[in-house]
């Protein structure tokens, strides 16, 4: 019986070998490999040297991104919190082994991250700027760019990086609203990382952003500069300067472009192409001006939040990615305000990601209150339907690296970020796309 057993077995297993090896591998990766997680996936590097050399390959990265991409946000998203203290240092060593070396040269400072394809840009309190990808941990420290003179009147917050946001008892618009916003630049086939940076610094210039010089950067008072990341010779590429000084608001990447802000001595969006590396001033929505205004990506348009405050609303425009921006408004959301003395008004709504009719906005008010939110837009002009997926603040308990959890309401040292994000398996030091 152990005989019959063993042989029976061992046919079972001859069999199953047998008809594995009868699958093409690429029938194997392109349609049963390609489905998986990137965790998944780093495992069955290990089993063939055939599905090492596919996986690494820039076809395989390209369809995997392109899956990744097509699949739709989930009704209940992950969150992922920055907190100075706790929760950033975790952040990082999820997505690489940070060092302490890093964290103590600001990364475990307010940080305010922009993302593309899945990789994430990083600005802190210096100059530098990290990139990671916490699908495959990669982890990368850019070296530093031109020295911004800005960063003496900053102690709170880094200056914006972009990739293809004081007083902490009350909700605030900082002055020193920093991102570095990442983008692919499907011309030359590369992710660039792109900052501004001030040459000279007073008060008048790099502190309020409200000289005259400043504003129109007429004496070249700021500059602009992008990293290639696995290209470029490994340095910041100097480029045209701004036409106007970045304002507060965060910038936006598309497809073709990197989007600034500048409002002052009025407001501007200044456009920085992608392909000519240079910069215009476009067209901004038909509607007024605030510092609570917010843009974003939704179905692969251009949005732009318009924060009205006089009529407690939110108008949300939408334009095709062009030289010459047309906005037509979407849909506006109106906020019911409660007039007793402890309640927590509305005023800087921003949009995440869309999901059908579906818009998921970050509702932010003006006490340390984070709400996410999904709203439904109306196909008549019946408006839009808002309704509360979490308190960001009082719902959600956070995890320490100890271990412990405590919840938003107990610290008011934190800040929100909510990032649309999939998976990527783009690396960050080699061209593998």
């Amino acid at each position: 019986m152990r005989l019959r057993s063993g042989r029976s077995v061992g046919l079972d297993e001859k069999r199953r070998r047998t008809l594995a090896a009868a699958i093409p591998d690429d029938l194997l990766i392109y349609e049963v490999l390609v489905h998986l997680p990137a965790k998944s996936l780093a495992r069955c590097k290990c089993v063939r040297r055939s599905w090492r050399t596919a996986i690494t390959g820039a076809a395989f990265v390209r369809h995997h991104l392109k899956l990744s991409r097509a699949r739709p946000p989930s009704s209940s998203p992950s969150l992922v919190r920055a907190t100075p203290t706790t929760t950033t240092p975790r952040l990082l060593r999820s997505a690489s082994t940070a060092s302490h070396s890093y964290r103590r040269r600001g990364i475990t400072r307010w940080i305010l991250p922009t993302h593309c394809d899945g990789l994430v840009a990083i600005a802190t309190v210096s100059d530098r700027v990290f990139v990671c990808n916490p699908a495959t941990r990669e982890f990368v420290a850019l070296p530093p760019g031109i020295h911004n003179a800005e960063l003496h009147h900053s102690e709170m917050l880094p200056p914006p990086v972009g990739i293809g946001v004081s007083d902490t008892a009350k909700f605030w618009l900082p002055a020193y609203r920093r991102y570095r916003p990442l983008g692919f630049d499907q011309w030359r086939n590369r992710y660039v990382v792109a900052r501004y940076f001030f040459r000279t610094c007073d008060g008048a210039v790099a502190g309020d952003h409200h000289s005259q010089a400043a504003a129109n950067n007429d004496m070249g008072v700021m500059g602009h500069e992008v990293f290639t990341l696995g290209g470029g010779g490994g340095s910041w590429e100097l480029t045209q300067d701004p036409p106007h000084a970045v304002g507060v608001q965060r910038p936006i990447c598309t497809r073709r472009a990197l989007y600034w802000h500048a409002d002052e001595p009025q407001p501007r969006l200044m456009r920085f192409g992608l392909q000519d590396r240079a910069f215009a001033v476009v067209p901004r929505p038909p509607a007024g001006w605030s510092p609570h205004d917010d843009m974003a990506i939704l179905d692969g348009k251009l949005c732009y939040v318009y924060a009205d405050s006089e009529a407690a609303s939110f108008h949300f425009w939408l334009a095709e990615d062009a030289p010459d921006l047309k906005w037509s408004l979407q849909f506006s959301i109106e906020i019911v305000q409660e007039s007793s003395p402890d309640a927590n008004p509305i005023h800087y709504l921003a949009p995440v990601t869309t999901n059908g009719d579906k818009v998921l906005l970050v509702a932010v008010g003006r006490y340390s209150s984070y709400l996410l939110s999904w709203c439904t837009v109306a196909a008549s002009n019946d408006g839009a339907v808002v309704e509360q997926a979490v308190d960001l603040h009082h719902e959600l308990r956070y995890g320490r690296p100890d271990g412990s959890k405590y919840m938003g309401c107990q610290s008011q040292e934190f800040l929100h970020c909510v990032l649309p994000y999939f998976e990527s398996l783009v690396s960050l030091t080699a061209c593998n796309y």
